[in-house]
This record gives C-alpha cells, structure tokens and sequence, in this order.
C-alpha cells in the first residue's frame, strides 16, 4: 500500500524537450537585454556547474560538496531567472496530471523531490496544490542516487521503504536511489507495458475500492 509519492520534477512534472522550446521563445528578449557575449557566459556558467553536481553525483557518497560550487551564485540565480520565465508559458506533462490527481483523490500524500530548490518550478508549472511540500537534495546535502534523499522524506512522512513510491526520469538516478533503498520506482516516460507494476500499487493502494488505471505513454 503506497502511502507517500516522491516526484522529480525536471524531466518529469515536465518534458525538457518542452522546456527548450519556451527558452527557445525566450532567447531574442534576453539577447536583447544581455547581449551575446554576456548570454554566452551565463550558458557556459551554467552548464559547468552542472558538469560538476554530475561529477559529485558519481562519487562514492553522492555528497554535495558545496565548496566547489561557491563561485556559481550568480550563475544559480540566471537559471532560476530562465526557468521560471520559461515553465511559466508550458503545460505539464499530461501523464503527470493523471497521476497527481490520481494519488490526490486517494489522499496519498504527495511531494516534490529535486535536486535544486523546486517549490518555484511546481508553482510556475500551476501544480504546486498537490504537494505536501518540496525538497531539495542540495539542501539535504546528497544527489540522488543516494538513499539517504529517500530516507529523510520516509522520516518525515513516517512511512516505510515498501510504503513511498518515487516517480522519475532518470533510471541512473531516481531509479538506482530507489534500488539502494527499497522504495517503488516508477519511470515516467516508460513504454505501457512498463506501467503495469505501478498498475498493481494503485489497485493496492485502497484495499476493496480501487479500480484498475488506465495508464498511457507520457506526453
């Protein structure tokens, strides 16, 4: 009986190919506003810091090492800016919405799980009403694939490894943490026959009440 849902929230509450599109959009009015050279620098900011939260993930611990990022502030705060002018003007991904309203109408508690501060994204997205709250595993202080993301939101929940389901994008990540630590994992954009686990937890999930989901590939 699944008793919490732990969603990721980029590549999953929304596609990237999506999110490209809408920065995309948004490209001439900041070239505008920067200029090149200056718009350059922020992408190249941006993606080495990037290049080092993946460099840190591949450790041993999957430890933040926020001594290494200290120099990236102003790069942080460009990418917040970008993202939520871009989420902003999307829609989630409609197999998302089937299932935050699915696991709403069963009264299972739901949060968002990210890597970086996420509360702005699920509000910019409109979906931040079904969450219980949000987290950030750089506040927690490991990346996913680490446990220990998992574990704390089980504390804070009071709910068992076989109680949480965690929902993703990334098999590398979301589903290796979910394979360390015991809790269900659910790959977003998985083909329909792969749904058909998370099929099983929804007829569990209210015992004598539930009926099959029809569950279809993510948009």
């Amino acid at each position: 009986m699944i008793k919490l849902v732990s969603w990721d929230v980029d590549g999953t509450l929304f596609s990237y190919a999506r999110l490209f599109q809408s920065l995309i959009r948004l490209g001439p009015r900041k070239l505008q506003l920067v200029g090149l050279t200056a718009l350059a620098r922020e992408i190249r900011e941006v993606w080495d810091f990037h290049a080092i939260v993946e460099s840190q993930r591949r450790t041993a611990d999957c430890r933040v090492d926020e001594a290494r990022m200290k120099g990236f502030a102003e790069a942080n705060a460009n990418e917040k800016e970008a993202l939520q002018a871009a989420l902003q003007r999307m829609s989630p991904r409609q197999a998302a919405i089937r299932l935050l309203e699915r696991f709403k109408g069963l009264r299972v508690q739901q949060v968002a799980l990210s890597d970086f501060e996420c509360g702005y994204k699920v509000k910019a997205l409109g979906v931040d009403r079904y969450f219980a709250g949000t987290y950030s595993c750089r506040e927690i202080g490991y990346w996913k694939p680490s446990p220990l993301v998992l574990e704390r939101l089980q504390r804070d929940f009071g709910v068992q490894p076989g109680e949480h389901l965690h929902i993703g994008d990334r098999p590398d990540t979301d589903g290796e943490a979910c394979a360390r630590n015991g809790a269900h994992f659910q790959l977003i954009h998985a083909s329909p026959k792969l749904w058909r686990p998370l099929r099983s937890l929804l007829r569990r999930t209210v015992e004598g009440e539930l009926q099959p989901v029809k569950l279809c590939r993510s948009s």
